[in-house]
């Protein structure tokens, strides 16, 4: 059987359970815990753990009052609203590709996803994948983060004061330090949510899939070298998000921590090359990053890699070549091993929020020409890519083509276009990167376009 026909199997077996229904919302688990929400994937907007809650049982970090609801809705066959993204791409009349709703879904097997369909929604589930961000320490401030997720952000608007003139609801996430989002401090002193997590994990650890730490820049949290200095020959895999700009020391005790976990996982973000990189990403080093990429699989080949491609309106101008790169790049690893493993492997994603930088506010006419673009390049990396990864960059050109609004965007497309371009210059000019040495001709033509 082939990947397409695992997926359509995958899709049915969830589809007679209802057309709505998602194995994440029971087993996996995305945990913030600095400010106490979660949500079961990165798509829905989390949502706030009661205090209550979790003095009751730790366990309600993932079995929140809330995501029970949202089971049930799934079990009666209901589209949750938070679940827009998935319905999004499901509503495109194409086939061959497949919402995140099935994908997430694809790590159980059928009769995992039966038996979940037998739980009463208030049971309490325990998850096979978490994922957990201790903090907001960051040495990056990606174009599309803020100052909840990254301590760069948070000094950068504390120190030059909030960003003007945005409008929309994804602007104006820029206009503030959002120090209310880190309640209990940088430091999380007393914070109740991390206490209730090192005592749920010891409970859960022999039945996990996989622990994920994210950040914020894991590497930077003093509570995560905590946990793993508390661990050894755990079973589960231990997978952690970083952004790999770090020095040789701190690269030597980040691998140091592999030989305590059956299996170590690296996931990374970049999706544009060179100075388009940098620009989207400020703080990265783009040939750091890859160097430091190579060494991390070098390694051991053992560690599972993921580059985690996250598409805008900043960095799909130079997408089409990301991908040409990494095939290249997984070709060397292939020599330096003398095997045939997917290393690097590529993961898409279609950025929704904040919506003006979404794609969408790009006009129909170049979205057409960069979906032609990407799609010349699928064409030259397919026999280097899984049918996973194809039908990933094959949604991004789908997406281009006939998407022209998220499910859940109501902001008017001038409206997000006037942002855009007012953010991009503030952007711009706080990080001291002149646009138009880091970004292309196509981009530059998109931006002069907005009056």
């Amino acid at each position: 059987m082939n990947y397409e026909e695992e997926t359509n199997k995958k899709k049915s077996c969830l589809n007679q359970i209802s057309p709505s229904f998602c194995a994440a919302k029971w087993l996996d688990s995305h945990i913030w815990l600095g400010n106490g929400r979660t949500a079961s994937c990165h798509h829905p907007k989390a949502h706030t753990i009661p205090l209550d809650e979790i003095a009751v049982d730790p366990s309600a970090l993932h079995n929140t009052a809330h995501k029970k609801n949202v089971r049930r809705l799934m079990l009666d066959g209901e589209r949750p609203e938070e679940c827009g993204y998935c319905w999004r791409v499901e509503d495109i009349e194409s086939s061959d590709v497949f919402s995140d709703r099935v994908y997430k879904s694809m790590r159980y097997s059928n009769d995992q996803i039966n038996e979940l369909s037998k739980f009463d929604p208030d049971h309490n589930v325990v998850p096979k994948r978490v994922e957990i961000c201790f903090d907001n320490l960051c040495n990056l401030s990606c174009s599309y983060c803020n100052s909840e997720f990254s301590s760069t952000w948070y000094n950068d608007i504390e120190s030059n004061g909030p960003y003007q003139n945005l409008n929309t609801s994804g602007g104006k996430t820029y206009t503030h330090n959002k120090s209310g989002k880190m309640p209990y401090g940088v430091k999380n002193e007393n914070n109740p949510y991390i206490d209730a997590f090192f005592k749920w994990y010891p409970t859960i650890k022999d039945t996990l899939d996989e622990l994920r730490i994210s950040g914020g820049e894991p590497t930077r949290s003093p509570w995560f070298w905590k946990l793993v200095d508390s661990v050894d020959s755990e079973n589960h895999e231990f997978s952690v998000n970083t952004n790999l700009i770090m020095t040789d020391k701190r690269i030597e005790d980040f691998l140091a921590i592999s030989s305590k976990f059956k299996q170590f996982s690296v996931f990374t973000s970049c999706e544009s090359v060179g100075k388009n990189a940098e620009f989207v990403r400020s703080g990265l080093d783009y040939d750091l990053w890859k160097q430091n990429l190579q060494k991390v699989q070098h390694h051991n080949k053992k560690i599972n890699t993921t580059i985690m491609m996250t598409i805008s309106a900043l960095s799909v101008w130079t997408f089409a070549e990301f991908i040409e790169e990494m095939v290249e790049l997984r070709k060397q690893t292939r020599e330096y091993f003398s095997d045939n493993k997917p290393y690097y492997l590529l993961s898409t994603n279609i950025l929704r929020f904040p919506s003006m930088q979404s794609v969408n506010i790009i006009s129909q006419s170049m979205k057409d020409i960069l979906a032609d673009k990407i799609k010349m390049s699928l064409e030259k990396v397919r026999d280097h890519v899984d049918s996973n990864e194809a039908n990933g960059i094959q949604r991004i050109i789908d997406y281009l083509y006939h998407v022209d609004k998220s499910y859940e965007d109501f902001d008017l497309l001038s409206e997000k276009q006037t942002d855009f371009k007012s953010f991009v210059d503030q952007y711009a000019n706080r990080k001291n990167m002149d646009m138009y040495t880091y970004m292309n001709s196509g981009f530059i033509k998109f931006y002069e376009s907005i009056v």
